[in-house]
């Protein structure tokens, strides 16, 4: 039997029937020196009795002289949960190998054992990482909102991608050049041809701000995060999220200027063009145009529901990787519980599985959804001013809790001659139809959320009547994190209730409407927690932490007295 190994601890020689040293070898134990790659030795191994004494105690010196390899590159721990078996002939990347004859073993199978550093969990500093980013986007989605409500977001009138976009003017001539670009745009010339030049730095300053930001973003999760993936930190589960958050960063940065590109232009169909050159001659004389300036609310929908989801990714990508590290470690905390054994980690999982939970989760994440959806037409009704129209709350006009169905179906927002477009368009266009949506969905999402608080609570009460009567066999404990996150989704829907309702009667101020937007966020990450700390342990984190307690290596490894490496057969 051919085989290669690149590296066994020296204070750790696994059996052939070891888990963790993924060697199938017959009676020996194959182990090789520090030497630099592809050099070969070979030793004779075969059944008892079949080899000489000479060759036996030439094996046995090689074996102690053997030198441990450390890797600086991957995380003990992690290394110690990468250990799984794939079958990949003719690897290169070794350390050192060793080779057995296989001339006097004739039932021996020729085999490849290889060594690659991909850990199956990542190290902790990754999620620290994903939550200081999550933060940030988090911040920029307030600046975007108070870009947007201070009407900011059209002063740049320029991409600029690189770093380019990130100078800010710094004397009198290039304010005035920025300025004078500015002038040319319809919003300018039909609403804010009377600014002067100090009104044009203070909503420029909001713009680039967020731009800026946006920037600084990208850079602080990409480059860390390349980092990371190199050191091989970043568990085979998390790479691809990484990716896919890396590329929602980028996305959303074209998407901005997508939408603020939308503002710029001037619409043809109406009449616009004709209108901002009437401005431009006449200025005040100039009748009203028809249309107002603005960028396409689906663009801004769009926008702000990509920067939804990278937040939402980075916050539920970290609590996945703590949640694994802390399983893995047996440290920390689980869903509040602290499994300091493994087989309390088990009765966890096993907890977390049971149907009810399961199918407490699934309705977790619906409920998210619908908060979601809500937070989306939020967006349409904030791209259309439609918070503007029926500044009162439950009725929309004369005491009724819809307006009349002429208003909700104009018959004007209809683009064909035959109105075969009318209903959409309306649904999608017309401020009133827009808003009395949003009205529905937040009604709807608040009491979806207390109906989830209640069964949460529900469940805890069950469960705790079972422990009285002295029988639990079949409900799960339910985990002191559930309820708690259960109880912070009420405290914070009804703050959102009462910012919304504030936000439409005071007509759209510009505190009390950031407050409302970043409450949707908020809302949105504690359902991202409940339903992070009602996913269950992963088999392959159980399985390993077994059977590292069970050949007495895990309290030597996270220790770090043991370098581990993963070690792969291939036949």
């Amino acid at each position: 039997m051919a085989a290669t190994a690149r590296m066994v601890p020296s204070r750790l020689l696994l059996p052939a029937t070891s888990s963790f040293g993924s060697m199938l070898l017959p009676r020996a134990f194959v182990a090789a020196r520090a030497v630099p790659s592809r050099s070969v030795m070979t030793l004779a191994a075969a059944r008892p009795g079949a080899v000489g004494l000479g060759a036996t105690m030439g094996a046995m010196r090689s074996l102690s002289t053997m030198r441990p390899v450390f890797s600086k590159r991957s995380p003990i721990l992690s290394q110690l949960l990468a250990t799984r078996s794939r079958f990949q002939p003719h690897q290169q990347r070794f350390q050192s190998t060793a080779t057995i004859s296989p001339s006097t073993t004739p039932d021996a199978t020729t085999s490849t054992i290889s060594t690659t550093a991909t850990p199956l969990i990542s190290k902790p500093v990754v999620a620290l990482h994903l939550y200081a980013l999550a933060f940030l986007v988090y911040a920029i989605v307030v600046v975007g909102g108070f870009t947007r409500l201070t009407e900011s977001g059209l002063s740049i009138t320029e991409w600029n991608p690189g770093f380019k976009g990130m100078r800010l003017p710094t004397t009198t001539a290039e304010w005035e050049a920025e300025w004078d670009k500015y002038k040319l745009t319809p919003e300018f010339q039909l609403l804010n041809s009377k600014m002067s030049l100090d009104d044009f730095k203070a909503i420029y300053m909001w713009e680039w701000g967020h731009r800026v930001l946006g920037r600084v973003i990208g850079v602080a999760f990409v480059l860390p995060a390349a980092w990371f993936v190199t050191r091989r930190w970043v568990g085979v589960g998390t790479r691809w999220k990484l990716g896919a958050i890396a590329a929602g960063i980028g996305f959303q940065g074209f998407l901005g200027w997508f939408m603020v590109k939308s503002g710029l232009s001037v619409p043809e169909a109406s009449g616009g063009r004709a209108k901002v050159v009437s401005v431009a001659v006449a200025g005040e004389e100039a009748a009203v145009a028809d249309w107002t300036p603005r960028v396409s609310h689906f663009r801004l929908a769009m926008h702000m529901g990509t920067a939804f989801l990278v937040y939402l990714a980075m916050l539920h990508t970290g609590l996945a990787v703590q949640r694994d590290y802390n399983a893995a470690s047996l440290s920390g905390s689980l869903s509040g519980v602290r499994a300091r054994t493994h087989a309390a980690l088990s009765q966890l999982a096993a907890t977390l599985r049971h149907p009810l939970l399961r199918s407490h989760s699934r309705f977790t994440k619906l409920v998210a959804a619908l908060v979601f959806t809500t937070a989306m037409s939020g967006a349409l009704v904030a791209g259309l001013d439609a918070g503007l129209v029926y500044n009162e709350f439950p009725t929309m006009g004369d005491g009724r809790l819809a307006p009349p169905m002429a208003e909700l179906m104009d018959d004007r927002f209809a683009q064909r001659a035959d109105g075969a477009d009318k209903v959409w368009r309306n649904l999608a266009q017309n401020p009133v139809t827009v808003q009395l949506i949003h009205r529905t969905l937040a009604v709807t999402t608040a009491a979806t959320v207390l109906v989830l608080a209640w069964r949460t609570h529900r469940l805890s009460r069950a469960y705790a009547a079972a422990v009285k009567a002295g029988s639990t066999q079949m409900l799960p404990a339910l985990p002191p994190r559930v309820l708690q996150l259960a109880k912070a989704s009420v405290v914070v829907v009804a703050a959102q209730v009462t910012l919304g309702i504030s936000t439409l009667v005071y007509m759209v101020p510009i505190p009390l409407a950031s407050a409302h937007q970043a409450g949707s966020l908020a809302l949105l990450s504690v359902l991202i927690g409940l339903v992070s700390s009602l996913r269950p342990v992963p088999a392959r984190i159980l399985r390993a932490v077994g059977e590292a307690r069970s050949s007495g290596v895990l309290k030597r490894v996270l220790k770090g007295s043991t370098p581990v490496r993963r070690v792969e057969a291939s036949v």
